[in-house]
Protein backbone atom coordinates (compact mmCIF):
# COMPACT_ATOMS: atom_id res chain seq x y z
CA UNK A 1 0.00 0.00 0.00
CA UNK A 2 3.06 2.29 0.75
CA UNK A 3 5.11 1.24 -1.88
CA UNK A 4 5.26 4.80 -3.39
CA UNK A 5 6.39 6.17 -0.32
CA UNK A 6 8.91 3.52 0.09
CA UNK A 7 10.39 4.24 -3.53
CA UNK A 8 10.15 7.76 -3.23
CA UNK A 9 12.24 7.99 0.24
CA UNK A 10 15.00 5.40 -1.31
CA UNK A 11 15.23 7.89 -4.04
CA UNK A 12 15.14 10.87 -2.47
CA UNK A 13 15.14 10.41 0.53
CA UNK A 14 18.63 11.99 1.61
CA UNK A 15 17.12 15.43 -0.12
CA UNK A 16 14.03 15.46 1.76
CA UNK A 17 16.27 15.14 4.98
CA UNK A 18 18.40 17.97 4.02
CA UNK A 19 15.76 20.00 3.18
CA UNK A 20 13.98 19.66 6.60
CA UNK A 21 16.98 20.11 7.68
CA UNK A 22 17.42 23.84 5.70
CA UNK A 23 13.85 24.97 6.44
CA UNK A 24 13.76 24.43 10.22
CA UNK A 25 17.55 25.95 10.54
CA UNK A 26 15.88 29.42 8.61
CA UNK A 27 12.33 28.84 10.86
CA UNK A 28 14.40 28.02 13.87
CA UNK A 29 16.56 31.44 13.39
CA UNK A 30 13.87 33.37 11.95
CA UNK A 31 11.81 32.79 14.92
CA UNK A 32 14.46 33.45 17.70
CA UNK A 33 14.69 36.80 16.51
CA UNK A 34 11.40 37.56 15.66
CA UNK A 35 10.32 36.52 19.18
CA UNK A 36 12.48 38.78 20.55
CA UNK A 37 11.73 41.97 18.59
CA UNK A 38 8.02 41.14 17.80
CA UNK A 39 7.79 40.54 21.26
CA UNK A 40 9.14 44.10 22.74
CA UNK A 41 6.89 45.66 19.88
CA UNK A 42 3.55 43.57 20.92
CA UNK A 43 4.36 44.84 24.52
CA UNK A 44 4.49 48.27 23.42
CA UNK A 45 2.28 48.35 21.02
CA UNK A 46 -0.43 46.62 23.28
CA UNK A 47 0.71 49.15 26.90
CA UNK A 48 0.72 52.56 24.40
CA UNK A 49 -2.56 52.62 22.77
CA UNK A 50 -4.96 55.38 24.17
CA UNK A 51 -6.56 54.51 27.20
CA UNK A 52 -3.42 52.46 28.23
CA UNK A 53 -1.21 52.43 31.14
CA UNK A 54 1.76 53.92 28.82
CA UNK A 55 -0.51 55.86 26.20
CA UNK A 56 1.70 57.27 23.84
CA UNK A 57 -0.04 56.89 20.26
CA UNK A 58 2.56 59.34 18.57
CA UNK A 59 4.88 55.94 19.26
CA UNK A 60 2.59 53.54 18.59
CA UNK A 61 0.70 54.54 15.58
CA UNK A 62 3.67 54.67 13.24
CA UNK A 63 4.93 50.68 14.76
CA UNK A 64 1.69 49.86 14.33
CA UNK A 65 1.24 51.16 10.32
CA UNK A 66 4.69 49.18 9.61
CA UNK A 67 3.37 46.09 11.25
CA UNK A 68 0.36 46.35 8.98
CA UNK A 69 2.40 47.09 6.01
CA UNK A 70 4.49 44.68 6.07
CA UNK A 71 1.73 42.14 6.53
CA UNK A 72 0.01 43.17 3.96
CA UNK A 73 2.70 42.38 1.17
CA UNK A 74 2.42 39.04 -0.38
CA UNK A 75 5.10 37.30 0.98
CA UNK A 76 6.39 36.75 -2.87
CA UNK A 77 6.59 40.11 -3.73
CA UNK A 78 8.09 40.78 0.04
CA UNK A 79 10.94 38.30 -1.62
CA UNK A 80 11.82 40.31 -3.84
CA UNK A 81 11.35 43.87 -1.94
CA UNK A 82 13.75 42.95 0.58
CA UNK A 83 16.62 40.65 -1.65
CA UNK A 84 18.40 43.95 -2.36
CA UNK A 85 18.96 44.31 1.70
CA UNK A 86 19.58 40.73 2.28
CA UNK A 87 22.10 40.89 -0.43
CA UNK A 88 23.63 43.78 1.95
CA UNK A 89 23.66 41.75 5.35
CA UNK A 90 24.58 38.67 3.98
CA UNK A 91 26.13 38.95 0.24
CA UNK A 92 23.61 37.20 -1.43
CA UNK A 93 20.19 37.41 -2.48
CA UNK A 94 19.89 33.79 -2.29
CA UNK A 95 19.75 30.93 -0.34
CA UNK A 96 18.71 29.64 2.96
CA UNK A 97 20.42 33.20 4.88
CA UNK A 98 18.76 35.51 2.21
CA UNK A 99 15.67 33.94 3.20
CA UNK A 100 16.07 33.98 6.88
CA UNK A 101 16.00 38.10 6.15
CA UNK A 102 12.35 38.11 5.12
CA UNK A 103 11.49 35.40 7.49
CA UNK A 104 12.46 37.27 9.92
CA UNK A 105 10.93 40.69 8.74
CA UNK A 106 7.69 38.79 8.40
CA UNK A 107 7.90 37.34 11.73
CA UNK A 108 8.31 40.33 13.38
CA UNK A 109 5.60 41.41 11.74
CA UNK A 110 3.29 38.35 12.82
CA UNK A 111 4.78 37.88 16.62
CA UNK A 112 3.77 41.78 17.41
CA UNK A 113 -0.16 41.30 16.42
CA UNK A 114 0.34 38.23 18.27
CA UNK A 115 1.67 39.25 21.19
CA UNK A 116 -0.14 42.70 21.28
CA UNK A 117 -3.44 40.48 21.48
CA UNK A 118 -2.13 38.41 23.80
CA UNK A 119 -0.97 41.35 26.50
CA UNK A 120 -4.70 43.56 25.41
CA UNK A 121 -6.89 40.35 26.82
CA UNK A 122 -5.09 40.57 30.06
CA UNK A 123 -7.46 41.49 33.35
CA UNK A 124 -6.90 45.41 33.55
CA UNK A 125 -6.62 44.61 37.48
CA UNK A 126 -3.53 43.18 36.84
CA UNK A 127 -1.85 46.48 36.52
CA UNK A 128 -3.57 48.35 39.70
CA UNK A 129 -2.05 45.18 41.27
CA UNK A 130 1.41 45.94 39.97
CA UNK A 131 0.58 50.01 40.44
CA UNK A 132 0.08 48.96 44.20
CA UNK A 133 3.46 46.71 45.08
CA UNK A 134 5.53 49.67 43.59
CA UNK A 135 6.85 47.59 40.52
CA UNK A 136 8.35 49.09 37.94
CA UNK A 137 8.25 49.30 33.98
CA UNK A 138 10.55 46.48 33.55
CA UNK A 139 9.02 44.18 36.70
CA UNK A 140 5.46 45.07 35.38
CA UNK A 141 6.57 43.45 32.11
CA UNK A 142 8.46 40.51 33.11
CA UNK A 143 6.58 39.81 36.39
CA UNK A 144 3.47 40.58 35.63
CA UNK A 145 2.49 40.76 31.68
CA UNK A 146 4.75 37.74 30.45
CA UNK A 147 3.70 35.70 33.74
CA UNK A 148 0.17 36.78 33.45
CA UNK A 149 -0.25 36.07 29.49
CA UNK A 150 2.15 33.01 28.78
CA UNK A 151 -0.28 30.38 28.14
CA UNK A 152 -1.79 32.96 25.42
CA UNK A 153 2.06 33.66 24.15
CA UNK A 154 2.88 30.09 23.49
CA UNK A 155 -0.04 29.84 21.52
CA UNK A 156 1.02 32.99 19.92
CA UNK A 157 4.72 31.81 19.10
CA UNK A 158 3.20 28.61 18.30
CA UNK A 159 0.88 29.89 15.38
CA UNK A 160 3.79 31.86 14.48
CA UNK A 161 6.40 28.72 13.82
CA UNK A 162 3.52 27.58 11.76
CA UNK A 163 3.42 30.52 9.94
CA UNK A 164 7.14 30.56 9.44
CA UNK A 165 6.92 27.25 7.98
CA UNK A 166 4.28 28.08 5.78
CA UNK A 167 6.45 31.18 4.31
CA UNK A 168 9.67 28.88 4.03
CA UNK A 169 8.25 26.84 1.58
CA UNK A 170 7.55 29.98 -0.49
CA UNK A 171 11.19 30.71 -1.04
CA UNK A 172 12.00 27.64 -2.68
CA UNK A 173 10.77 30.30 -6.19
CA UNK A 174 13.97 32.07 -5.21
CA UNK A 175 15.97 29.17 -4.67
CA UNK A 176 15.71 29.78 -1.35
CA UNK A 177 16.34 26.12 -0.25
CA UNK A 178 14.63 23.99 1.99
CA UNK A 179 11.73 21.27 1.99
CA UNK A 180 9.92 23.95 -0.41
CA UNK A 181 12.66 24.24 -2.80
CA UNK A 182 12.88 20.64 -3.51
CA UNK A 183 9.28 19.93 -4.10
CA UNK A 184 9.29 23.29 -6.50
CA UNK A 185 12.30 21.62 -8.40
CA UNK A 186 11.72 18.13 -8.17
CA UNK A 187 8.13 17.93 -7.44
CA UNK A 188 6.30 20.31 -9.77
CA UNK A 189 8.80 21.69 -12.48
CA UNK A 190 9.46 17.95 -12.80
CA UNK A 191 5.96 16.63 -12.21
CA UNK A 192 6.90 13.91 -9.49
CA UNK A 193 3.61 13.85 -7.89
CA UNK A 194 4.46 11.13 -5.85
CA UNK A 195 7.51 13.27 -4.26
CA UNK A 196 5.42 16.27 -3.60
CA UNK A 197 2.95 14.05 -1.71
CA UNK A 198 5.66 12.58 0.29
CA UNK A 199 6.42 16.00 1.11
CA UNK A 200 3.18 16.91 1.76
CA UNK A 201 2.33 14.35 4.30
CA UNK A 202 5.87 14.67 6.04
CA UNK A 203 4.87 18.30 6.42
CA UNK A 204 1.63 18.29 7.78
CA UNK A 205 2.61 15.36 10.68
CA UNK A 206 5.62 18.11 11.54
CA UNK A 207 3.05 20.81 11.65
CA UNK A 208 0.80 18.99 13.55
CA UNK A 209 3.63 18.00 16.08
CA UNK A 210 4.56 21.27 16.76
CA UNK A 211 1.04 22.37 17.12
CA UNK A 212 -0.09 19.71 19.90
CA UNK A 213 3.46 20.56 21.77
CA UNK A 214 2.62 24.07 21.62
CA UNK A 215 -0.90 23.61 22.64
CA UNK A 216 0.04 20.78 25.60
CA UNK A 217 2.40 23.49 27.19
CA UNK A 218 0.24 26.33 27.08
CA UNK A 219 -2.42 24.17 28.60
CA UNK A 220 -0.05 23.34 31.24
CA UNK A 221 1.32 27.15 31.96
CA UNK A 222 -2.23 27.64 32.24
CA UNK A 223 -3.29 25.28 35.14
CA UNK A 224 -0.03 26.31 36.93
CA UNK A 225 -1.44 29.54 36.71
CA UNK A 226 -5.24 28.95 37.63
CA UNK A 227 -3.43 26.85 40.57
CA UNK A 228 -1.48 29.36 41.55
CA UNK A 229 -4.57 32.39 41.85
CA UNK A 230 -6.88 29.80 43.17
Amino acid sequence: MFDWFTQTWNRFGGQIATGFIETFYMVAVSFAIAAVLGTAAGIFLSLSQRGAIWESPVLAAPLSVAVNLIRSVPFILLLIIVAPLARFLVGTAYGIYASMVSLTIVGVAVVTRLVEQAVADINPQLYHTAHALSANRWQLITEFVLVEARAALILGYTSAIISLIAYSTVVGVIAGGGIGYLALQEGFYMWNQQLMWVIILLMTLFVQLIQLSGSALARKLDGKGKARNS
